[in-house]
C-alpha cells in the first residue's frame, strides 16, 4: 500500500542510505532508518521495524552458532591451543547471551503486533458485514458499496499476509527457547599404546647325540 511520499534522503560518505524522510499524507513527517528501506524500480519499499529486527537477529544467531561449532571442531582435533580456544569461546558465549535478550524483545514486539493485526482484521470484517447489510437493504448504492468493499478486501489481504509473516517468525524464535551455547569440546587425549604380547623364540630341537665308545682289541 502507498505509505507516503519521500521528501528527503540522507546518505553517508560511502553513498549508503542512512535515513529517509517521508510525508505520510496527513501532514505528518516520519524519519525512517536506511535499513528499513529497499528500492524496487522507481519505488521505495518500507519494511516493518519488527521484520528488520528479526532478520538481523536470525543472521547474528546463525553466524555465532556456526562459529561455535567450527571452534569446537578445531579444538577437538587439536588444531588450536586450549587458552586461545577458551578465550574465543567465551566471546561467542557472551554473544549468545546478548541474543537471548534481543530474542525476548522481538517476541514481545511480535505478540503486540499480532494483537494489533487481530483487532484490524476483526474491524475490517465487521465493516464488510455492515456494508453488505446496508447494500442489501438498499441504503448503500452499488458504486459506493463496490469501492468500499474493494478497499476492505485489500486491507484484509495485507493484514492476513503480515500476520502470516509475524506468526512464521514468532514460531522460529519460540523454537530457540532456552538458547545457549553448546557444551565445550573436550581436549583430545593421546592414544595409549596397546602392549604387544611377547613372543619367545624357541630353538629348533636337535636329535640326541649318539656317543660311541671304541675299545681296542
Amino acid at each position: 500500500r502507498a505509505f507516503g511520499k519521500v521528501v528527503g534522503i540522507s546518505a553517508n560518505l560511502r553513498d549508503e542510505v542512512t535515513g529517509v524522510g517521508i510525508e505520510e499524507g496527513n501532514g505528518e513527517f516520519l524519519q525512517c532508518p536506511g535499513d528499513r528501506v529497499a528500492i524496487t524500480g522507481d519505488t521505495l519499499v518500507l519494511a516493518p521495524a519488527w521484520k528488520v529486527e528479526a532478520e538481523e537477529f536470525r543472521k547474528e544467531f546463525d553466524i555465532v552458532t556456526r562459529r561455535l561449532r567450527a571452534l569446537d571442531e578445531l579444538f577437538s582435533v587439536g588444531d588450536i591451543q586450549k587458552d586461545v580456544y577458551e578465550d574465543l569461546r567465551k566471546q561467542h558465549e557472551d554473544a549468545i547471551n546478548e541474543l537471548k535478550g534481543k530474542r525476548k524483545e522481538i517476541i514481545d514486539t511480535l505478540s503486540q503486533r499480532t494483537s494489533t493485526l487481530n483487532t484490524q482484521l476483526r474491524q475490517l470484517q465487521t465493516h464488510l458485514a455492515g456494508n453488505k447489510m446496508l447494500h442489501a437493504s438498499g441504503e448503500f448504492d452499488d458504486m459506493n458499496y463496490k469501492a468500499a468493499s474493494d478497499a476492505i478486501d485489500s486491507g484484509l489481504v495485507r493484514a492476513m499476509a503480515e500476520k502470516k509473516d509475524v506468526e512464521s517468525i514468532y514460531s522460529y524464535l519460540q523454537k530457540l527457547d532456552g538458547t545457549q551455547a553448546p557444551p565445550a569440546a573436550q581436549q583430545p587425549q593421546p592414544i595409549s599404546q596397546v602392549p604387544q604380547p611377547t613372543t619367545t623364540t624357541t630353538s629348533p630341537s636337535r636329535d640326541p647325540v649318539l656317543v660311541l665308545h671304541v675299545r681296542e682289541t
